[in-house]
């Protein structure tokens, strides 16, 4: 090879980028007052080549944001760039022309191949620019296998991703479009075209430029999937309706075959059901009287017990009056001493709290009157409650508890004063309870929170105290604004059918039973009352028996109700109710998805007509701007668009030859018919958006006269879309 020839390859695989000028009037404006919102995102800004097809090394070849021409004799390396940046974006080796496989491009002897292209990624629609920066790095690695690797850099180089979707969401982001022969047109595509002999062919290239193809395979897809769906949903409808149809005929079988064999025992049964449920009833009846008679008798307990002990004191003081003391009566008297301690217990008040309340009590009245406290201490808060309805004492005990013999302090101070008097009676383990809290002389508002019942009332209801410290506590610690008193026999109604009553979180019944939302718990104060009622009142037994007795034959009358029923044909009826319920539910799902396919029918429609008005004006633009280019070259032609057919008619008249009938694109020369080729695109390129535009070898078959004509076009279409980066291949010079 000779030096001069040499130097031309050399000069061939150099990188030529310049700002163009308008063809014949001022220069172009500069680049960097016409920056738009995606002038700096997608622009190729680098690439480079390492053992790429039979290349050892290529690049780095960096690239303008405008035009960029690419120069060099055939088998320099110009095509092989155009085919590595479709490799290096992502694309499939089917897609460059140039090999059917990825292992095509690896050089020959060696394992790998190298790509490296770097994306412009600047202004306000950057792709993640706190990730990427100002420029994203794709390198591609092709092993001799067919395999290949990709990795995703930022601008300092640092991988961020390996993942094809974060490429594939890249390119979606740039709007760059590999398969589209309108963003790239490699040389082996500009060949089909110009020697294609059929408009069928034209018309798909203009449909797969301007996207509207693939949207045509989407509104495919979609009827095609409304209309499997639609079936899928007639099947599921008749198959829903043929178990629904066959549960009825199983019920109608079953019913009929029990019926004829039950119907005797059937109609003895049914008496005896109506007795039993009447017997039922009335043994409620029955428990609820004894409920409402155990509570009215509930305080004439407690009088019957102070008027026993104050008969029984007297009757010890009569006895030590009238009988003399002597050695033999010392036990008696030691029994008779211990009774009269337990009656005084029962006549003190506060002895029904424990046996040193009331010298407890003393000594804080003495400690308060000598200071020693800043609030005197309240309690116990047993004996500072008094009932506004006194049948239900048994509920608000069971409610309070551990709280009734507990002594409420101001502060804690105070409760070491009263500590140190407790130690005095008490031992450290059995000391009433102390709560400490801030006396308050107002009540607390409860409005809010407090349980709501029409019928039943609430604790702080019923109960009135000494001072609004003890209600205040109990409202702290116990928390009776959200604790309602209920008659036993509605308790479960009111607490466990349906939701509670507002802001109540348990009840109490007279009887002393807590009943929670979720379960029930029976008090022992029940049992221990009737007896004690029974021992005081006689009149009492005209109820033959307890609420637990009546209970067992509530239980034992239910046993009996449910081995009745088990006679009747409920397995078929229940059969037929589930059968029912899920032919309900398909039948709602079953017009969901009909109510869905209608919207997606109108949806379509309404995509479709759409689709044939963008296809309408983008033809139409289509034929201006290539009828435009063509009266530059003082040629005539035409466009003819046929959307039934799906047909594209390209006719071009020559110049001097104007009124010759009008011909094929096929009977052009060469040259003609690249420049032909080269308006079809520039209309094609006018009508779609892509920040790169790639044409390789466009000056195939040229005349320099048809070459000078052609690139001035290019020049000026650059231009006008100066936002835009074009790469042209050309093995002439451009000068």
């Amino acid at each position: 090879m000779s030096k001069r020839k040499s130097k031309l390859i050399s000069d061939a695989t150099a990188f030529k980028s310049r700002r163009v000028t308008a063809v014949d009037t001022e220069p172009a404006p500069d680049d960097s007052n016409h920056q738009g919102p995606s002038s700096n995102i997608g622009l190729i800004e680098s690439i480079s080549l390492k053992n790429f097809m039979c290349h050892h090394s290529l690049g780095l070849f960096r690239f303008g944001p405008n035009v960029n021409f690419i120069v060099g004799n055939n088998g320099s390396g110009k095509s092989a760039i155009l085919t590595a940046l479709i490799v290096g974006l992502g694309g499939k080796a089917t897609m460059t022309n140039r090999g059917a496989s990825l292992k095509d491009f690896v050089k020959t002897s060696e394992n790998a191949a190298d790509i490296t292209v770097k994306l412009r990624n600047r202004g306000p629609d950057a792709y993640k620019k706190d990730v990427y920066g100002d420029c994203i790095s794709i390198e591609h690695r092709i092993w001799s296998d067919g395999s290949r690797t990709c990795k995703l850099k930022n601008k300092s180089g640092q991988i961020i991703s390996s993942k094809k979707e974060e490429l594939t969401a890249i390119l979606d982001h740039f709007n760059i479009q590999l398969d589209n022969p309108v963003s790239i047109l490699s040389q082996e595509m500009s060949k089909q075209f110009l020697h294609s002999k059929s408009e069928s062919d034209k018309y798909k290239f203009f449909m797969k430029a301007t996207l509207l193809e693939q949207m045509k395979r989407d509104y495919v897809h979609i009827k095609h999937t409304k209309t499997v769906t639609r079936q899928q949903v007639e099947r599921q409808e008749e198959v829903t309706l043929g178990f629904l149809t066959q549960q009825r005929m199983l019920v109608f079988i079953a019913d009929a075959f029990v019926s004829y064999f039950v119907e005797t025992q059937h109609r003895k049964q049914q008496k005896t059901l109506c007795d039993l449920k009447q017997q039922l009833e009335e043994l409620q009846n029955k428990c609820s009287q004894l409920n409402q008679e155990i509570g009215n008798k509930h305080q004439a307990l407690f009088k019957g017990r102070e008027e026993r002990d104050k008969l029984r004191q007297q009757q010890i003081i009569f006895h030590t009056s009238i009988f003399p003391f002597s050695i033999s009566q010392s036990g008696e008297i030691s029994k008779l001493k211990r009774k009269n301690q337990l009656c005084a217990s029962r006549s003190n008040k506060l002895k029904r709290f424990g046996d040193h309340v009331p010298d407890l009590m003393a000594l804080i009245n003495e400690a308060s009157d000598k200071g020693r406290f800043r609030k005197r201490p309240v309690g116990p808060i047993g004996a500072c409650i008094n009932l506004k309805d006194p049948t239900l004492a048994v509920a608000v005990e069971c409610c309070l508890r551990s709280f009734m013999k507990a002594f409420c302090c101001d502060n804690y101070k105070d409760e070491a004063v009263l500590q140190e008097l407790m130690s005095r009676f008490y031992s450290k383990g059995n000391r009433p309870q102390i709560i400490v809290s801030p006396f308050s002389e107002k009540l607390h508002n409860i409005d809010g929170r407090k349980a709501y019942h029409p019928e039943y009332p609430s604790v702080p209801d019923v109960i009135t105290a000494t001072s609004p410290v003890i209600v205040n506590c109990l409202i702290d610690m116990r928390g009776i604004e959200s604790i309602l008193i209920i008659k036993v026999n509605k308790a479960r109604r009111v607490m466990q059918q349906g939701r509670p009553p507002k802001n109540c979180r348990e009840a109490f019944t007279a009887e002393g039973d807590q009943v929670y939302p979720n379960r029930y718990y029976t008090s022992d104060f029940s049992m221990e009352y009737v007896a004690k009622a029974t021992e005081i009142s006689p009149e009492r037994q005209q109820v033959s028996g307890s609420t637990k007795s009546i209970d067992t034959e509530i239980s034992r009358l239910k046993r009996k109700i449910r081995v009745l029923c088990q006679f009747l044909p409920s397995d078929p009826i229940r059969e037929y109710a589930e059968a029912l319920a899920l032919y309900r539910e398909k039948t709602n799902q079953v017009r969901d998805l009909r109510r869905f396919i209608d919207q997606l029918d109108n949806i379509v429609s309404d995509r479709q007509n759409r689709y044939k008005i963008m296809r309408r004006s983008l033809s139409v633009r289509c034929k201006l701007y290539f009828n435009n280019f063509l009266i530059k070259m003082n040629c005539c032609g035409s466009m003819i668009f046929d959307h039934n057919n799906e047909t594209l008619a390209i006719s071009v008249r020559p110049p001097g030859r104007e009124e010759d009938p009008v011909s094929d694109v096929r009977t052009l020369s060469g040259g003609e018919r690249s420049f032909s080729t080269v308006c079809f695109m520039l209309s094609l390129w006018e009508i779609t958006e892509s920040p790169f535009r790639c044409l390789d070898e466009f000056d195939v078959y040229m005349d320099m006269h048809n070459r000078r004509i052609c690139l001035d076009l290019l020049l000026e279409l650059s231009e006008r879309q100066h936002l835009r980066q074009f790469i042209f291949i050309t093995p002439l010079t451009t000068r």
